[in-house]
């Protein structure tokens, strides 16, 4: 009886001293310290699951995150991109700094923007970049999933940041540090729409895009393969002001095969035209020349076909020649003339120069660089990816 009293005695001074331990922590001299537990404060030691150490792991890969982003900011040319993200390292650091040492965190404010007005942007994109709350996906590229994945982590630190300080009633201890992190979520979607917007690129940088194949039809050819009357069904909005991709699909075939599956996009043109790459030429058995689109006299034709109807075009098939579609309040600082050819510097990770690229100027266009799939495979193309007018 006496051994188990004992025993029992021992167990409840160990739950005593556990229970200190992860309220408050224990003073032990540093060379004592076991294996099992860390340093909170000074020489004050607890168990290494302690929800306030919990928050400084988190916290760490929050950080380590963001620097594998800046890599993907750099790797990109995307240097405003690669200060904001050096701008809310700091910020981290002296969040954590202020958790140790009991310090208020004081103002958030972050690219200029007070906690009240990035809760404002956040909430209301269109009103300050011009896009709506959007769902990320692979085809928004690496920069807006690293920006993405940034953006769960800082919700998974501020969850984190409410057990590390949750008092028994409920109520936090540090509400200042939870709202900061809570309005660094809110930062990371502002920094996806901003990138998305163009608002990341550099000056004397044009964002680019690659162009696959792809069909712009005419009203009769409308008619005849989807039915008299038929309207073109949008799907989503390109980068050019008015243009859009559609739901509908149509078969392009040549004298040696065929390519389903080829994307229609609108508004309805004059004429149809098929734009392919010269590898999709091989494919079909047709030698489509270099053309800016609306430029298809003396071209090849070809077959579309759709759901039993078919069209059997006498010309139209080309490949687009580079060009950059530029906004008329664009066009003097980046120094360039409606019809000039320019030599375009590549900034990916194969860098390449492309000669011989038409500047297209007009106030209904966006400042973009298109280039088709073949040129994009040879530059290491990816969604993000700039280039910069050479002379």
């Amino acid at each position: 009886m006496e051994e188990r009293a004992q025993e029992q005695v021992r167990r409840i001074i160990v739950e005593a001293v556990k229970a200190a331990i992860q309220k408050g922590g224990i003073q032990i001299d540093q060379g004592q310290k076991p294996e099992h537990m860390t340093t909170l404060r000074g020489n004050e030691l607890v168990y290494k699951d302690h929800p306030r150490i919990a928050f400084r792991g988190a916290m760490d890969s929050l950080e380590s995150e963001m620097i594998k982003a800046q890599i993907t900011a750099s790797k990109l040319h995307l240097g405003s991109m690669y200060r904001d993200l050096e701008e809310i390292i700091t910020m981290l650091r002296r969040l954590i700094r202020c958790e140790v040492s009991g310090e208020p965190v004081g103002e958030v404010r972050l690219q200029g923007l007070s906690e009240t007005e990035l809760r404002e942007h956040s909430h209301h994109p269109s009103k300050y970049y011009g896009r709506k709350h959007f769902l990320p996906t692979a085809e928004h590229g690496e920069m807006v999933a690293c920006l993405n994945y940034l953006r769960t982590q800082a919700r998974e630190a501020e969850l984190v940041a409410y057990r590390a300080f949750k008092e028994e009633n409920g109520d936090v201890s540090r509400v200042d540090i939870i709202r900061a992190l809570n309005r660094l979520s809110s930062l990371f979607w502002i920094m996806m729409f901003k990138y998305l917007s163009g608002v990341y690129t550099e000056d004397g940088q044009i964002k680019v895009e690659a162009s696959g194949r792809h069909v712009h039809l005419c009203r009769g050819d409308i008619d005849a393969l989807f039915g008299p009357g038929y309207q073109l069904t949008k799907a989503r909005d390109l980068s050019q002001p008015g243009q859009y991709a559609c739901r509908e699909r149509v078969s392009v075939t040549g004298p040696k095969g065929t390519i389903h599956n080829v994307v229609v996009l609108g508004p309805e043109r004059k004429e149809t035209q098929v734009e392919v790459s010269f590898t999709d030429g091989l494919a079909l058995g047709i030698a489509p020349p270099v053309r800016l689109s609306g430029d298809i006299s003396n071209t090849p034709g070809a077959i579309l076909s759709q759901n039993g109807r078919q069209v059997v075009l006498d010309q139209g098939v080309i490949v687009a020649k580079r060009h950059i579609h530029v906004a008329k309040e664009d066009a003097q600082a980046l120094g360039v003339t409606d019809q000039e050819t320019v030599d375009v510097q590549i900034l990916g990770s194969r860098p390449v120069i492309f000669q011989d690229t038409v500047v297209r100027i007009s106030d209904e266009f966006a400042t973009y660089a298109h280039i088709d799939y073949d040129e994009a495979n040879a530059c290491g193309y990816e969604k993000g990816i700039c280039c910069r007018i050479v002379r």
